[in-house]
């Protein structure tokens, strides 16, 4: 890695904020521990409301190691930091804005994966009062948010099974999450993979593919990660929900299949960097595409560090691989005003 000074720039955490959101300071965490591992140089900038142009000033030397999330309750200003880093010519972390804008939006990530050919459970937009999407996709469903990540919004019974359980759920939901989008989908019963991809310099690398495994779940209960799982230790879904990493000499054909969906998916949503795919198996076995995750969670717990840590990554070769992704030569904005 060239000589360079590296700017953590992460979103100002309250001391009042939720656990998905005040997960970002473990992720600096980790990158500090990997710049530290590097020798590299590095100032955290904790930046506020979003204010990035106010955080940080452009300089030759730097790159921004791109935490900036969105605020509590605004998703859709995901982009946002990206946006401006890009305006501003500075090199940064992660995808860029146009890719996070769409990744952001489920409803539009699932339109552009289905019109390249990759495999969606079947789905779309729900509204309570124009439910005929149940009428179309069969039963069960899961309904969720449109815009937010961490498992947000599948929280208490995301799936339901008949009609009037979809409704109230959907209606529960516009009510949670005013003026965002929801998505329906069929419930897919099949085996889950979290699939991290890491920019190799020729494009993604995948690391290991870890299973989620859910186990002693009442018959009634439909498993599947929920914000409970993810978020809420000692909680049912915590306790029986574990990661492991299958085997080739096991599942040889359903991995390749796997590796290779989250491979086009990351072309296809235009990922830069890093990124993690989420896919689920319908009753045939063939693997479905759930999320498509630029700039996932870098906590030392969370899935893409310790699918990294399995390839046998450390910190600091995680972080530097990165960072020189990031360092490699981007299109500049024009900054010339026209006649």
């Amino acid at each position: 890695m060239r000589q360079t000074r590296v700017i953590i720039a992460h979103n100002s955490v309250d001391d009042d904020a939720d656990i998905s959101t005040a997960d970002v300071l473990e992720q600096v965490a980790l990158v500090e521990l990997g710049l530290k591992e590097l020798g590299v140089e590095y100032d955290v900038v904790a930046v506020e409301g979003h204010r990035v142009w106010q955080a940080i000033q452009p300089r030759e030397d730097t790159v921004v190691f791109n935490l900036v999330e969105a605020p509590p309750g605004a998703p859709q200003l995901q982009p946002a930091s990206a946006a401006v880093l890009e305006l501003l010519g500075m090199p940064f972390t992660g995808s860029r804005s146009s890719a996070l804008w769409l990744t952001t939006d489920k409803l539009a990530t699932r339109a552009v994966l289905a019109s390249n050919g990759l495999a969606v459970a079947p789905g779309g937009r729900i509204w309570s009062d124009n439910a005929e999407i149940l009428d179309v996709v069969p039963p069960p469903w899961i309904i969720k948010p449109g815009w937010e990540d961490a498992s947000v919004g599948l929280d208490g019974s995301p799936v339901c099974s008949g009609r009037e359980q979809a409704l109230e759920r959907t209606r529960e939901l516009e009510r949670r999450f005013a003026g965002q989008p929801l998505v329906l989908e069929h419930f897919l019963p099949g085996r889950e993979f979290n699939v991290a991809l890491l920019d190799n310099g020729r494009g993604p690398q995948v690391l290991p593919v870890a299973e989620m495994e859910f186990f002693d779940y009442p018959p009634d209960v439909p498993p599947l990660v929920t914000y409970e799982g993810k978020w809420i230790v000692g909680s049912f879904d915590d306790e029986h929900t574990q990661r492991h990493f299958p085997a080739d000499e096991v599942d040889g054909p359903l991995l390749a299949d796997v590796r290779n969906l989250a491979r086009r998916a990351w072309k296809v949503c235009g990922l830069e960097g890093y990124g993690r795919v989420d896919i689920r198996a319908d009753e045939r076995g063939r693997p479905c595409i759930l999320e498509v995750n630029a700039n996932p969670c870098l906590s030392e717990e969370a899935g893409f560090v310790i699918a990294a840590a399995h390839a046998g990554l450390t910190p600091g070769s995680l972080v530097g691989r990165i960072i020189r992704a990031a360092l490699r030569p981007q299109p500049q904005p024009d900054a010339t005003v026209p006649a």
